[in-house]
């Protein structure tokens, strides 16, 4: 009797929690964007040239509809894709900013390369939890690191990284591919969300047609690091 009295409650504080989350939802994509919510400008902070490269900015999608489609699943307040180019290397930076209260931690957490790309026919080739990624002085904090193979005849394969900040701290993804949600992670951060919402959160991705080891040396993965740094990725930033 105990036992399912427990199960009970645990359900209905769950269940009040997903409601809070949903009226938390609605009520912070009711209204405008705030602009002082662009306080990171990441179109000024993530290099709009670098010396030798070339430098495109990209669409989230092939067209207006789905690019329409992501920024209402997404919500972000801010966001900046650029693709870097030399010599047969390519390097791209995304990142995207979320105001305080903007989206819950578990939803901005259930959109990484992991789970979108798997589900869009990549594989996954290999995996590390915590990398250290420097260039020169500038360090960051340990990296999601991740090795992906494209779908079909294409094949190609794509060197990844990402890092998901709320507040200052990494959102911990655990030693293991992020593929869904785990369960006590989910309940925690739907709960907390519901009673105080959420901090402000920066999610980034970087890409590479090579990999991150053949970077090194490269002036212009050095002045990327210290962008990406400067987003509050900087090593002992969350310390």
């Amino acid at each position: 009797m105990k036992a399912r009295l427990i199960l009970i409650l645990a359900a209905t504080v769950l269940l009040m929690a997903v409601a809070l989350q949903f009226v938390r939802v609605r009520h912070s994509t009711a209204g405008e964007r705030d602009p002082a919510a662009r306080r990171l400008d990441l179109k000024r902070q993530i290099p709009a040239q670098v010396a030798g490269w070339s430098v495109t900015d990209e669409p989230l999608g092939p067209n207006e509809a789905v690019r329409g489609a992501i920024e209402r699943t997404l919500n972000y307040d801010d966001y900046v894709y650029r693709l870097y180019r030399r010599g047969g290397m390519t390097v791209g930076i995304y990142a995207a900013y979320w105001a305080p209260d903007r989206m819950p931690v578990q939803k901005v957490a259930s959109h990484t390369p992991d789970r979108c790309w798997i589900e869009n026919g990549w594989t996954c080739l290999d995996q590390r939890f915590a990398e250290k990624i420097s260039a020169s002085d500038a360090r960051l904090q340990p990296a999601q690191w991740r090795i992906f193979q494209a779908p079909g005849r294409d094949g190609r394969l794509e060197h990844v990284l990402y890092w998901h900040l709320v507040g200052a701290k990494l959102h911990d993804y655990g030693g293991r591919l992020a593929t869904s949600p785990g369960i006590i992670g989910w309940w925690r951060d739907a709960v907390a969300y519901a009673l105080a919402g959420s901090r402000e959160q920066v999610f980034v991705r970087v890409t590479s047609s090579v990999p991150f080891e053949r970077l090194q040396g490269e002036a212009g993965w050095k002045t990327l690091v210290e962008a990406l740094a400067s987003l509050g990725l900087s090593a002992g930033h969350g310390a």
